[in-house]
């Protein structure tokens, strides 16, 4: 007979079996909703991946017909009129080039696949004759996929060779101002320069050398530690010249002082060792 409470095992494992079912079921529901939205993730992302590639496609398929390509294109490229290379054997003209040709590249935007089409096409002369040379070498496949890096390498090792770099150097050692304008000396100076980069290393180096090089007219007015860098030093002794040129017109300096022209100078010195030689005046001819 039953007292009231719920003690009956049988109505207990019921209530049980009822909670046991109902988690269960929660949990496959749960399991299930969450695969259920991931598949919807994944075929929707699959979906606007396919659509993204297909946009790119017909993108590209347009561009094709249209004519248009990536970067900039050989007209557009030559509009900018690039430099012409012949193929001097001198690392200075050399090298100008090929800064002059990559600053082209680089405003005109143009694609690195095109850089040795490009560039090549403005070879001439002995140059054209080296880079034709090459291609029959390598072969065309290989002249398709050069990079602008390994098309340098042998061009600057034919037109720019260690000897000749070398004797730049030496070069730069021994400049010497005789005459020429400040301008015209520097221009000399600064492109021997970039191949004594060993030699000046720091700002104080370049002002070292550049002051040494100037003739005494410059140097006795000029105090190299004065100066921070090359450019101060070099616009005092554009100062220094046209002050001199000032003095020459006042009749203060002979303008043989301020530029000695170094044919006059051979001249005078042979005349002198005929003098000697003959050991007495030169006969008046008149």
């Amino acid at each position: 007979m039953s007292d009231g409470n719920d003690d009956n095992p049988v109505q207990t494992s019921t209530k049980q079996m009822k909670e046991i079912i109902a988690e269960e079921v929660g949990k496959a529901i749960e399991g299930s909703l969450s695969g259920f939205i991931d598949n919807i993730q994944g075929t929707v992302l699959s979906l606007v991946e396919e659509r993204v590639k297909r946009l790119e496609d017909i993108v590209n398929l347009m561009k094709e017909k249209t004519g248009e390509r990536k970067g900039c294109s050989y007209k557009e490229f030559m509009a900018c009129k690039p430099p012409i290379y012949n193929g001097e054997v001198d690392p200075i003209i050399c090298q100008r080039w090929l800064g002059d040709i990559e600053g082209v590249f680089e405003r005109t935007h143009c694609d690195e696949s095109d850089f040795v089409a490009y560039g090549t096409g403005q070879l001439r002369g002995q140059a054209k004759d080296w880079w034709d040379n090459k291609k029959n070498e390598i072969g065309a496949e290989a002249v398709r996929a050069m990079t602008w890096e390994e098309f340098k390498t042998p061009f600057l090792k034919h037109h720019s060779p260690k000897a000749v770099i070398n004797k730049i150097k030496e070069e730069f050692m021994q400049l010497r101002h005789k005459g020429e304008t400040i301008d015209k000396i520097t221009a000399m100076f600064m492109d021997k320069m970039k191949f004594s980069s060993e030699l000046v290393t720091n700002e104080e180096q370049k002002i070292y050398y550049y002051y040494n090089m100037l003739s005494a007219e410059y140097r006795e007015f000029m105090t190299p530690s004065k100066y921070e860098t090359l450019t101060k030093i070099i616009n005092v002794a554009r100062e220094r010249e046209i002050e001199l040129k000032k003095q020459v017109e006042r009749g203060e300096r002979r303008a043989h002082d301020v530029n000695p022209s170094p044919t006059k100078k051979a001249r005078t010195g042979e005349s002198g060792k005929k003098v000697d030689a003959k050991g007495g005046s030169p006969s008046c001819k008149v």
